[in-house]
């Protein structure tokens, strides 16, 4: 989840929620916020805050929150870009056959053929479906970059116990 630009005077911030149910997401405490570092990807800057009560809302085009009660706009400000993580411990539990996206982060992708793609390093959410982006490593089959569609006919089976994602999807692309 990602803090964005203050919404209003008072005091919110549009924030990108990565769930099927938004409204639950504030009920996930506390929100453990880092401000991601701006060269070093998955370095955080130092220190990170804590909010222990966001107040969030839906609008049309999304949904915004509220971090400090006694935030105004300007204060409001300082939140852009900073990411919420939420221990997993308060993420409800799954029904079978779902998987939340930080699950996927390392797991190896196979093909049906038994070709190794490589590992899970983020999944992209377009809209129309998700998307995993698959980075080479040493044992993989090239060095080439994949983005694998999240669709029932390509993503075949999923092995979290064994770290493992199985896609029938054409190496060329």
């Amino acid at each position: 989840m990602v803090i964005g630009s203050p919404w209003g005077i008072q005091g919110f911030n549009w924030v990108q929620l990565y769930t099927d149910q938004p409204e639950a997401a504030f009920r996930y405490r506390p929100w453990v916020l880092k401000r991601p570092h701006p060269v070093k990807k998955g370095q955080y800057l130092t220190p990170s805050l804590e909010a222990d009560k966001p107040k969030g809302k839906a609008q049309a085009k999304g949904w915004v929150c509220k971090l400090d009660s006694n935030a105004d706009r300007n204060a409001a400000e300082q939140y852009k870009g900073l990411e919420i993580w939420v221990s997993k411990s308060n993420l409800p539990a799954l029904s079978e056959g779902e998987v939340y996206h930080h699950q996927l982060m390392g797991c190896r992708v196979i093909h049906s053929d038994g070709s190794d793609y490589g590992v899970v390093e983020s999944v992209l959410e377009t809209g129309a479906n998700d998307v995993l982006v698959v980075q080479p490593d040493p044992t993989s089959m090239d060095q080439q970059e994949r983005l694998i569609p999240w669709l029932d006919n390509v993503v075949r089976q999923i092995d979290l116990s064994a770290g493992l994602v199985q896609v029938e999807w054409d190496p060329e692309f």
